[in-house]
């Protein structure tokens, strides 16, 4: 194959010069019909998954909603309460004083109490929806 350099040929002392982006640019670019085929087809598996995709979770939603939710929250394992992650439960904190002296100070985080109101169940201490964990029966069971 014969490369142009911009439509021309570039000679310099008989030697054809190519640009680096000649190299990559193919002189024809008519769609054969196998292309075309494959194109049609690409496109077509793209609508189907992007109707298909949404309408499978919206019905997997739905039957989410209709299970009842009973799952224990796995952080606070149904106390509604979480130990607060500042004091590790202790309701205090040490505080470095600028004499280089400690002291302990009401954690104020949990003030004080070591505790904190879950913040994945909320305090219900049932499982979020966005969290359900599926039970799957064993076989033979009803």
């Amino acid at each position: 194959p014969v490369l142009r350099c911009g439509g021309r040929r570039a000679k310099r002392g008989g030697v054809t010069l190519t640009r680096a982006v000649d190299m990559f640019a193919e002189e024809e670019t008519a769609l054969n019909v196998f292309q075309t085929m494959l194109l049609f087809l690409g496109g077509a598996g793209g609508i189907a998954a992007g109707v298909a995709v949404p309408m499978f979770y919206q019905s997997a939603s739905e039957a989410s909603e209709k299970r009842p939710n009973s799952q224990v929250c796995f952080v606070c394992r149904g106390t509604a309460e979480s130990m607060c992650r500042f004091c590790s439960g202790m309701g205090q904190t040490p505080m470095t004083l600028g004499s280089g002296e400690t002291r302990m100070s009401i954690c104020v985080n949990c003030s004080g109490a070591g505790k904190k109101v879950c913040t994945t169940c909320a305090g219900t201490g049932i499982q979020p929806r966005y969290l359900d964990r599926r039970v799957f029966a064993e076989e033979g069971d009803d």
